[in-house]
């Protein structure tokens, strides 16, 4: 057991051209915790996707803990609002199994249940959804039916997690010294690796060129949205604000932009497309 140590950490990664900073907060168990007379007080899980995209998990307030035999009750008091989707991340290899998560409210009359099973195909956190009637001071209990060890978790808002997905056409969208603009649709809804909710907050647009066109523009939205994403001329990147909430999982719409000349006659691309993605780790 460990005396109460709130960390700021920030670990700095220098990479060949820059370095990323990022950052995360995490509390450590502090004894005596074993009623909820001696609760220990920690803060809920806020972290703000739009930092994690930067490696900042600031406010995620993971707490780290260490159960040390089957007699042993970790008792933690968070303050929570009211949400059904209040969600519970837990990851720990050595109470898969045999790890009780119990959630009370103030009064201590249990709310939830959480018999704690690691699911190895994912890395990190497990999510599950606790319904947090009324806004006030809640509970959590952390126990083990047989195995001991250290245990992570944190509560309120998911966790997020980044990743990224490419997505390669097939066919060539092609200009002509008549055709200026072409549009090709792609659908991404039914793509299983790319996780639920996961939101693009940043894209570039390459491909297999075949000849040259000169003022061209490479731009990309979700079919329906009214507004495009024009990217960067000559790189055709584009930042995308994690608040406009767009979501990977959707039918997209392509358009290539520009001016072919006679000597060239066609101008092809068949669009290689990288999203890069946040999404929240959610109960599957």
């Amino acid at each position: 057991m460990k005396k109460i140590i709130i960390i700021a950490m920030s670990f700095c990664f220098t990479f060949l051209f820059g370095s990323i900073a990022l950052a995360a907060t995490s509390v450590n168990e502090v004894e005596p915790n074993s009623s909820a007379s001696e609760a220990q007080l920690i803060e809920r899980c806020n972290v703000d996707p739009a930092k994690v995209i930067s490696g900042n998990y600031e406010n995620q307030n993971t707490v780290i803990g260490n159960v040390t035999d089957t007699s042993d009750e970790d008792w933690y008091k968070v303050y929570l609002p009211a949400d059904e989707n209040t969600i519970l991340s837990i990851n720990s290899s050595a109470l898969s199994g045999t790890g009780i998560f119990d959630v009370y409210d103030e009064n201590l009359n249990l709310i939830s249940t959480v018999l704690y099973q690691k699911d190895y195909s994912v890395m990190g956190f497990k999510a599950y959804r606790i319904g947090i009637p009324t806004s006030g001071n809640y509970y959590v209990k952390v126990s083990s039916s047989l195995t001991t060890g250290e245990y992570r978790f944190s509560i309120g808002k998911p966790t997020y997690n980044v990743g990224s997905y490419t997505y390669k056409a097939l066919n060539p969208c092609t200009l002509t010294t008549t055709i200026s603009s072409v549009q090709a649709t792609y659908d991404l809804r039914n793509i299983s690796t790319i996780p639920n909710n996961a939101i693009v907050y940043y894209l570039s647009i390459d491909g297999t060129k075949t000849n040259y066109a000169s003022n061209q523009y490479r731009s990309i939205k979700i079919d329906g949205d009214s507004s495009w994403i024009t990217t960067s001329m000559y790189t055709y990147v584009a930042d995308v604000p994690v608040a406009s909430n767009k979501i990977l999982k959707n039918q997209w719409r392509f358009k290539l932009d520009g001016s072919v000349s006679q000597s060239y006659g066609t101008f092809s691309l068949i669009p290689e497309i990288r999203f890069s993605y946040v999404y929240p780790v959610l109960p599957q």
